[in-house]
């Protein structure tokens, strides 16, 4: 279930931490006054498409501003490798060393 008041909490802590006024965030946006305020409330249900148009204009990734995660390529691939198979794993290296081998990837062993 989507929790419309962190959504509406986490636009208003990234528009805060730009110094911008709701009516600001609302011209950039080219979202009312009004539906920013009940967004940010957590009184109104967002569309896919505002909620990217808010994000877009606070520079904010729209999964963040749903699941209060924000994106990390480290934490990302730790993922990857903390669920993966051995074989995946084992794969993955010799893959790895081919592409050094060919001098695509330069990476240090």
């Amino acid at each position: 279930m989507i929790d419309y008041k962190y959504i509406g909490k986490r636009i208003k802590e990234k528009r805060k931490s730009l110094n911008l006024t709701q009516l600001e965030l609302s011209e950039i946006s080219q979202i009312s006054p009004a539906y920013i305020s009940r967004i940010e409330a957590g009184l109104q249900n967002v569309t896919l498409d505002t909620l990217e148009k808010v994000a877009l204009s606070i520079g904010e990734d729209p999964i963040y501003l749903i699941t209060g995660i924000k994106y990390d390529e480290d934490n990302c691939i730790k993922h990857i490798f903390n669920n993966a198979s051995s074989e995946f794993i084992y794969l993955f290296e010799l893959a790895l060393l081919e592409l050094k081998r060919q001098g695509i990837l330069n990476i240090q062993s």
